[in-house]
């Protein structure tokens, strides 16, 4: 069944108004009707079914069952460099499917500058997250220079740093940071920060790949 955020789910069940936006998409983009089912995610790990029941002023309202909680996958933090183009809209949905539990986007010296705020991507993030099933989205900080971002990291936090020609690294089963850089690879001052902070060097294969590409590989390798 086709999955909608909700701001909040009764504990019990009950009668739910989804805000303008998510109304729209609901009964115009994807045109559900009244009396068919959905399931509807608050976005903080709990799901319900629910049934269209009516158009109130435009807004959806529904008819939910009793919330249930969802499993939320390993935490799982990506520090990635901003990409210019659609490029880092990619990154995003498929860091989303690939269940990372947080996203800090990186000004990395060799990023080009979009312009772009973290509202924008959380709205890509939430997109995501509805198309690929999950009822947790992951939190999305404002970009910041590499260094702000590891000193705002987790203390403790195991950290991959990819490098071209670095040696490959079994999967990981517990909490990970995972760094992928931009088009142009992490400058030197970069990559001894993140050496500094503890971070291992790993390898994604032997070929050069797009910088939206290596973030699916990384945490693809990461989690295998």
């Amino acid at each position: 069944m086709r999955r909608f955020r909700a701001e909040a789910l009764p504990v019990a069940g009950g009668p739910v108004t989804l805000d303008p936006d998510t109304s729209h998409h609901l009964l115009r983009v994807v045109g559900i009707a009244p009396g068919e089912a959905v399931v509807l995610h608050d976005g903080r790990g709990r799901e319900a079914d629910a049934v269209l029941r009516a158009v109130v002023a435009g807004r959806a309202v529904l008819d939910a069952g009793a919330p249930s909680a969802v499993l939320s996958p390993p935490p799982t933090v990506l520090c990635v460099a901003v990409l210019k183009g659609p490029a880092f809209d990619l990154a995003l949905r498929m860091a989303v499917e690939l269940g990372v539990t947080a996203i800090h986007p990186v000004q990395a010296q060799r990023s080009v500058p979009r312009g772009e705020r973290a509202d924008r991507w959380m709205r890509v993030v939430a997109a995501a997250a509805d198309q690929c099933g999950r009822a947790v989205l992951p939190e999305v900080a404002e970009a910041a220079p590499l260094e702000r971002v590891l000193g705002a990291l987790p203390a403790g936090l195991p950290l991959r740093l990819h490098l071209p020609g670095a040696p490959a690294l079994a999967p990981a089963e517990g909490p990970l940071g995972v760094l992928v850089g931009p088009e142009g690879g992490w400058a030197p001052a970069e990559v001894d920060a993140a050496r500094a902070a503890g971070a291992a060097e790993a390898g994604l294969g032997p070929f050069v790949l797009r910088a939206d590409t290596a973030v699916a590989a990384a945490l693809a390798r990461a989690r295998a």
